[in-house]
């Protein structure tokens, strides 16, 4: 099982790609508070059911591709541990591979056969779960952490926990690093082991967005941020020393105002940039207006509203509204399709407080042109 924080724009695309028709996805609300998942088990047997039996009775399902897509069906719903599951599951099959998802937002029940998989959900809560890095110096070992939301996991690759070479013989004399001016032999061996630190970060990041939080002193923070490879995502600097030796759940106390403020000022620079955007004329307003630019890859950021969501029926250049919700043709939430399609197009998307656009329709776009 995936969590959404493993995500990124190489991951989406190849999820997105176009498949050998049938391509399932099957969304699942799931309780990571049940003490057994019973119910999820039964749930996730109906469902599965379901799925078979669209497909079983889909003339366009030869009976070489209903055993196969059957097969990963299986293989998918068997790898869902009771124990690791959040507020929803994400199972996609296909007859040549599988894959299941953890989502930390709880999704409509559903099953969709198509030559595509269904990421929307998966797209929509990893960026209202606003993904993030978190850096702790430390002489002793350098920690790095990806986390979503209120989940904080610690990386173990690309050379994390990192730890410095053995010490110079300098630091063994006798009064060697006392007093009010450190050693310089150390100085430099500290600027060059946090070297090495950021390199290993540079690799890390290249498999994902978010900003990074640093935590450590003011020195070894500043030492490391000063000739950075990764300067530019570097978001809150928390000063704190022996962070190294906190768990995940203390560490994310740690850091949780840091995100706050990195959050709050992310929104009020969106919010400012579409005030530029309006006085430029380069704006758009309300889903309709936007699904329109969307298509045409003129949207540059894309503003919505954290609570926003609204149904209709996409066409190629406009949202037709749903004349009832049992129409076949509706999409749920059209919101979730605008932000994936902008991604897509290379667009940043912010997510914004409830009410910060509601002279604007819930959504806004600054455009490219």
């Amino acid at each position: 099982m995936r969590d959404t924080f493993e995500l990124n724009p190489d991951i989406l695309a190849e999820l997105r790609a176009p498949r050998p028709y049938p391509a399932v996805s099957l969304l699942l609300p799931t309780h990571p508070a049940s003490p057994d998942g019973a119910e999820d088990a039964i749930r996730l047997r109906n469902l599965v059911s379901e799925a078979k039996k669209r497909l079983a009775d889909d003339p366009g399902v030869d009976k070489a591709a209903l055993q196969a897509v059957e097969a990963r069906i299986d293989e998918a719903a068997a790898s869902v541990d009771s124990s690791e599951v959040t507020d929803g599951t994400l199972l996609l099959a296909s007859a040549n591979d599988w894959e299941v998802w953890k989502l930390p937002v709880t999704p409509p029940e559903r099953v969709v056969v198509a030559d595509t998989y269904l990421t929307r959900n998966l797209v929509s809560s990893w960026l209202h779960e606003r993904p993030y890095w978190v850096l702790v110096l430390s002489e002793e070992g350098s920690r790095l952490w990806h986390g979503a939301g209120e989940s904080l996991t610690e990386v173990t690759g690309f050379g994390f926990p990192a730890k410095p070479e053995l010490p110079d013989h300098e630091d063994a004399e006798p009064g060697a690093n006392f007093g009010l001016q450190p050693s310089p032999y150390r100085e430099e061996r500290l600027r060059q082991y946090l070297r090495d630190v950021d390199d290993k970060l540079a690799e890390a990041l290249r498999t994902g967005k978010g900003p990074v939080h640093v935590v450590g002193t003011a020195n070894q923070i500043n030492t490391l941020v000063e000739r950075s490879r990764s300067k530019e995502r570097v978001g809150e600097r928390v000063e704190r020393a022996g962070a190294d030796k906190l768990t995940g759940h203390v560490l994310l106390d740690v850091i949780r105002p840091a995100r706050e403020k990195y959050t709050a000022e992310r929104q009020r620079d969106a919010l400012d940039r579409l005030g530029e955007g309006i006085g430029q004329k380069r704006f758009a307003a309300g889903t309709d207006e936007i699904w329109q630019n969307v298509q045409e890859g003129r949207v540059h950021l894309l503003l919505v509203e954290d609570g926003f969501q609204v149904s209709a029926i996409p066409e190629a250049t406009h949202l037709r509204p749903a004349a009832s919700p049992e129409d076949p043709d509706v999409e749920d939430d059209i919101v979730d399709t605008l932000v994936e399609t902008a991604l897509g197009t290379g667009a940043d998307v912010v997510f914004v407080p409830d009410d910060a656009l509601a002279e604007h329709g819930r959504v806004a776009a600054v455009l490219r042109y």
